[in-house]
């Protein structure tokens, strides 16, 4: 009999003994895929960051390009001989929207006045051109209060949809010849 309890007890300590490994067995693979698992999340989390981090900086790229588009029209003004036919042109269009006959006063900013002045004269417009909230162009009204505003400025702001993506294009393309 003591033998038979000697022999079933070494039964129940293996048996034990089994269940033990076969738990730290199991604990193991769960640490381990409850470890793989963050580091997964960390790598997705840490490549989401940097995603985020270059299209910030890419946004950033394109909108200095902008920018400096946008310094360069406010400089054009400056020189008035590259100015004038841009004027002339801005004028024209404004004028052919509203009509030559409605058209009773024409804004542009205060510097451009007397250039601007000059143009209505040479394309045949009786009109009174005095300074207004205009830069860049010109806002021309008619009596009945219509208006068009034409100005480089509203231009690219108006295009800058179009052509953020051709920017982004030139400014990142990874093969010379695809910019």
């Amino acid at each position: 009999m003591l033998s038979e309890a000697r022999e079933r007890a070494s039964e129940i300590v293996a048996q034990a003994e089994a269940e033990t490994e076969s738990i730290k067995t199991t604990r193991a693979r769960a640490t381990a895929a409850q470890r793989e698992a963050t580091l997964v999340r960390a790598r997705s989390a840490a490549q989401l960051q940097a995603a985020a981090l270059k299209l910030r900086a890419r946004h950033e790229a394109v909108e200095s390009v902008f920018e400096a588009a946008d310094a360069r029209l406010a400089d054009l003004a400056s020189d008035a001989k590259a100015y004038e036919p841009v004027l002339t042109t801005l004028l024209q269009e404004a004028v052919e929207a509203l009509g030559a006959d409605a058209v009773s006063e024409v804004q542009v900013a205060k510097a451009d006045v007397a250039l601007a002045t000059k143009i209505a004269k040479a394309a045949g417009l009786d009109v009174k051109v005095v300074p207004g909230p205009v830069s860049g162009g010109v806002r021309v009204l008619t009596a009945r209060g219509s208006s068009v505003e034409n100005t480089l400025h509203a231009r690219l702001a108006a295009l800058r949809g179009e052509l953020a993506a051709s920017v982004a294009h030139s400014l990142f393309a990874t093969d010379p010849t695809e910019a």
